[in-house]
């Protein structure tokens, strides 16, 4: 479901192709000379759903092709378990964070349940677009990986404890919403057997969402309002999600960038919220919960108010018509950083409304 307008349209194909051409170019690795941080193997399944979403559009090849060496990729680093580790820094290091050598060992030898379970989403999805298993044995494999993984207990996958993966993340809970996605799509198109789990992780992921408050992430806080949008019922989005987007992600939240509207500051597991840098994650994160929730309740409560195209302002003043978009601003300098940044997904995503 979505109103893709023809302008978001051009938007959203023309990063989708600069998106494909550094895949293609890379042989499934995502290289460029600016990034915020050294992004890892969950980057690749997440540019993936954002490329097939526009090859569904566009039946343009490329995109497809894109997605099937970034699938080549994920296959050459799954491990004879059928888990994925991260691997950050081996895309590159950051300009505002780097690896260090304990992060890159770790990241690279251990497997992590959510690049694992992204990859599920990316085969079903592959698989039901083209008809063809060519990368069934990935998901395959991923799967009986993950389902080791389960706990009934607890309703969701149960992560490595190890230290340096838990430091990387500034809220552990949240990326259990990629083990929803993962596994409602491969239920969807490859097993009947999973409704449980399903049924179970979108209650973890509820509970997950109302845990939430001023202080979490914008990103992983309007990304958990975009799939409930889709998953539950109309009074739940208006009862529930509405309050929690104004009062969090709206015009009081504590990402607000003060001297430029509709920026957004970050948070990371490292350093906390910080706010001598607008990013493009952030202002995403708070578009793309306010245009679910407009197109799952089919309104434009947000979309025609002035705080929403002062974000939206604020994320398209970060295109660059030759390298795509930047992924944040130095408030000090004002500079525009991360040249093609990894995570043009993320305006795709808000631009077509679909994830």
């Amino acid at each position: 479901m979505s109103d893709l307008s023809p302008k978001n349209y051009n938007f959203a194909r023309d990063t989708a192709m600069k998106m494909a051409d550094i895949y293609l170019q890379n042989s499934g690795k995502y290289m460029v000379n600016e990034s915020w941080g050294p992004e890892g193997t969950l980057y690749l399944s997440e540019s993936a759903y954002a490329l097939l979403s526009i090859y569904k559009l566009t039946r343009e090849q490329k995109l497809l092709s894109a997605v099937e060496v970034i699938l080549g990729e994920i296959k050459s680093l799954q491990m004879d378990s059928g888990g994925l580790g991260i691997h950050l820094g081996r895309y590159g290091d950051g300009l505002r964070f780097k690896v260090t050598n304990d992060v890159a060992f770790a990241t690279s030898t251990i497997e992590d349940v959510p690049p694992t379970i992204a990859t599920l989403k990316v085969v079903a999805d592959y698989e039901c677009i083209t008809g063809s298993n060519r990368f069934l044995d990935v998901g395959e494999k991923a799967y009986k990986y993950l389902i080791r993984k389960w706990s009934d207990k607890d309703g969701c996958f149960v992560e490595e404890t190890n230290p340096v993966l838990q430091s990387l993340r500034s809220n552990p809970r949240s990326y259990q919403l990629f083990s929803y996605l993962g596994m409602k799509a491969w239920k969807d198109k490859c097993v009947n057997d999973s409704d449980a789990i399903v049924d179970r992780l979108l209650s973890y992921i509820v509970d997950t969402f109302e845990s939430y408050d001023g202080s979490t992430m914008p990103l992983v806080y309007g990304l958990h309002a975009a799939i409930l949008c889709q998953a539950m019922p109309l009074s739940y989005l208006k009862e529930f999600i509405k309050p929690r987007i104004d009062e969090h992600l709206g015009l009081s939240s504590k990402f607000r960038i003060a001297n430029i509207k509709g920026a957004y500051g970050h948070r990371d597991g490292q350093r906390g919220i910080v706010l001598d840098e607008a990013h493009i994650r952030s202002a995403c994160g708070a578009a793309i919960a306010m245009r679910f929730y407009d197109i799952y309740t089919n309104s434009c409560e947000y979309q025609n108010s002035e705080q929403y195209q002062d974000i939206a302002g604020w994320i398209m003043s970060m295109y660059d018509k030759q390298n795509g978009f930047y992924e944040f601003q130095d408030i000090g300098s004002m500079r525009r950083c991360g040249r093609g940044s990894p995570g043009q997904y993320l305006p795709i995503w808000w631009m077509t409304g679909m994830i």
